[in-house]
């Protein structure tokens, strides 16, 4: 059974569904099993001007308006598709700006979260310090660390909120799966803004969102082996 079980999900559903399909996502995923990098996907653009990425980003940030109920259904399908790219990460990202950052992060970041113009990536690990508005230390395991211009990053029970660039080192190793690699991220310094109390609400975005990928991926596995 689908996530989505209203009659208004299940249109917005078919309609992320038949765009993958359109788009040719899984082929788009297949080809970076032997790529020595990771692009853009080919439909992130498209993807972006449908809205999907600001489907649980209020309007005045340039987002929809709706809930993260809406938000689940396009990632179930996502993950039905084995999308690349990352989405995943930039919208666990923008829903902890959008509902914990203060006013100023918000205004500044959740615009170009919503619209593609900015790659978010999440930490949920590692041993990072934050003291007078810098951070340092080892992020550990990032997802979309390689493709992002903002991380999250743990940091007691907040999260840094930290732009890609001076103080940011940032490796992308070899990945066990290459359709959507995970980078290694150290900070020496780097400038951040602090979410107060945010882990817990970044661990919760993280397995929610995470989960209806997995849903997706599992309803998939089982319709095509049903099928054979």
């Amino acid at each position: 059974m689908s996530i989505a079980i209203t009659d208004d999900h299940r249109a917005l559903a078919e309609t992320a569904a038949d765009f993958l399909v359109k788009r040719d996502a899984r082929r788009v995923a297949r080809d970076l099993l032997e790529s020595p990098t990771e692009p853009m996907p080919p439909f992130w653009g498209d993807l972006a001007t449908l809205g999907w990425l600001g489907l649980h980003i209020p309007e005045e940030y340039g987002g929809s308006g709706y809930t993260l109920e809406e938000l689940v259904v396009v990632v179930e399908e996502m993950g039905r598709a084995v999308a690349p790219g990352p989405f995943i990460p930039t919208v666990i990202a923008s829903a902890i700006i959008a509902g914990a950052g203060d006013a100023a992060t918000k205004a500044k970041l959740l615009p170009g979260l919503a619209d593609g113009s900015i790659n978010g990536a999440v930490a949920l690990g590692g041993s990072v310090a934050a003291e007078s508005g810098a951070a340092s230390g080892s992020v550990g395991t990032v997802l979309g660390g390689g493709l992002a211009d903002v991380l999250l990053v743990s940091v007691g029970d907040d999260v840094a909120v930290v732009e890609v660039g001076d103080g940011v080192r940032v490796e992308t190793p070899t990945n066990l799966d290459p359709t959507r690699r995970s980078a290694r991220v150290s900070l020496d310094g780097a400038a951040a803004t602090l979410v107060p109390g945010g882990r817990q609400l970044l661990l919760d975005m993280a397995r929610l969102l995470l989960s209806a990928e997995a849903v997706g991926v599992a309803r998939e596995c089982t319709e095509l082996a049903a099928a054979y």
